[in-house]
């Protein structure tokens, strides 16, 4: 008997370690039965430890797109553009529609309606997203492609290169002074669909001349909150603000000229001993070559020597979607020119006009041609004594002591005349 236990003894182990270990390996098989997700997930944690040991979130901070080429992109989150609208197709699985931005065409993911109502070269402000796509029919394979949520239409191809008016000065009765006041009037139409280089263009001439600008209260200490008429509708904030300087340092960041200009930001209210004015504004955009050109008048004001001086200027900048830079800026006020005979041609362009009460002056460069090649330059000063009637405004010549108009050309006593109406009342 004690033999036999002896000899079965190490069999009966042997079977109850094998039986336990069958038991185990069923409860792991049954538990993975009736959790599926934890194989899933398991097999998943492997596969991004031992296939792609590189972070998901360490991916999405490379990715890119032409909409912002110079950008690393997130997953998710909105971005805002200007793009041109060229055609639709709506006849695969995914939606999309061709657009130009930077001289790049691009492809854009779409789900919305409306798209299929625009016109080639209509000028969109779209909102979009980076999503990542599978391609139809094999769910394996993914890929980046910018997704639309929204979009504005702000102008179309027939108003590239339109003048618009932005800024004019009108006669307006004022309710609270209880009489009528010269005042700025703004465009308000056109500035509530403005693109942002368009925003960054006027913004910066904005910057250094008036357009009715006033303390929001007390004048602070650092002189941080004068709110500005066409800065406000332009939604800069106070002038030389953080809000306005920030936002023309990044779109100028690669223009060292302007961003140098910047530093000198002034703080004028529209109550200063000197100051200036705008009288009007007209810009005009070429989607096509990214040409933005603003003309604009401006007036100069020392109320203690009771002077003014008109000025004219014409600025050129050339824009991307993320930058804009100042190319020219030239003075563009009035000129005429004289005949003086024999092949002699005189240009004459206002320099500088100077009003006081019942009085003037205009001075002219005067630049002298003959057979087209310049031959001499110089300035005039023209003085105007005004009457009781514009038509015996005294006009003399300074410098002079005999000088009479009459002596003058025939054209060039009609352009002088036409300046007595600047200085004098009927």
């Amino acid at each position: 008997m004690n033999i036999k236990l002896q000899i079965l003894f190490p069999i009966i182990v042997a079977l109850s370690i094998c039986l336990n270990a069958c038991k185990d390996n069923s409860e792991t098989s049954e538990k993975n039965i009736t959790n599926p997700e934890l194989t899933k997930e398991q097999t998943k944690s492997d596969s991004l430890t031992n296939d792609q040991p590189e972070k998901k979130e360490d991916k999405l901070t490379l990715l890119s797109n032409k909409l912002r080429p110079k950008e690393h992109l997130e997953l998710g989150k909105t971005y805002t553009d200007t793009i041109r609208f060229i055609s639709f197709d709506d006849n695969y699985d995914y939606w999309y529609f061709l657009a130009e931005k930077n001289k790049d065409t691009i492809d854009i993911s779409y789900t919305i309606d409306g798209i299929s109502q625009l016109a080639k070269g209509d000028t969109l402000e779209i909102q979009w997203e980076l999503k990542i796509l599978e391609e139809a029919g094999d769910p394996e394979i993914t890929y980046t492609k910018p997704f639309l949520i929204s979009f504005k239409k702000i102008n179309s191809e027939q108003f590239t290169n339109q003048k618009i008016k932005v800024l004019w000065r009108e006669t307006l009765y004022d309710e609270a002074l209880g009489t009528d006041i010269n005042t700025i009037v703004l465009n308000d139409e056109y500035l509530g669909r403005i693109t942002e280089p368009e925003r960054a263009a006027l913004g910066y001439i904005t910057t250094f001349i008036g357009n009715e600008c006033e303390w929001d209260g007390k004048a602070n200490e650092d002189r941080s909150n004068l709110n500005c008429k066409l800065l406000t509708q332009l939604k800069l904030g106070y002038q030389c603000s953080k809000k306005h300087l920030g936002f023309l340092r990044t779109w100028f960041s690669t223009d060292t000229l302007a961003l140098k200009k910047l530093q000198s930001c002034p703080t004028i209210p529209n109550t200063a001993t000197i100051q200036t004015t705008f009288d009007e504004i007209y810009i005009t955009t070429d989607r096509t070559e990214q040409i933005i050109k603003i003309a604009y008048q401006f007036t100069g004001i020392n109320t203690r020597r009771e002077s003014v001086k008109e000025n004219m200027y014409t600025d050129m900048f050339s824009y991307n979607d993320q930058n804009i830079t100042l190319i020219s800026s030239k003075k563009t006020n009035n000129s005429f020119v004289i005949s003086c005979g024999s092949g002699c041609a005189m240009t004459y362009s206002e320099h500088q006009i100077v009003s006081n009460p019942d009085s003037g002056k205009v001075t002219f460069k005067v630049e002298m041609f003959v057979n087209e090649q310049l031959s001499d330059e110089y300035y005039e000063t023209y003085i105007y004594t005004c009457d009781e009637s514009i038509d015996k405004t005294m006009i003399k010549l300074e410098g002079t002591k005999n000088f009479s108009i009459e002596i003058l050309h025939e054209d060039m006593q009609e352009k002088l005349k036409s300046y007595a109406s600047t200085f004098c009342k009927k």
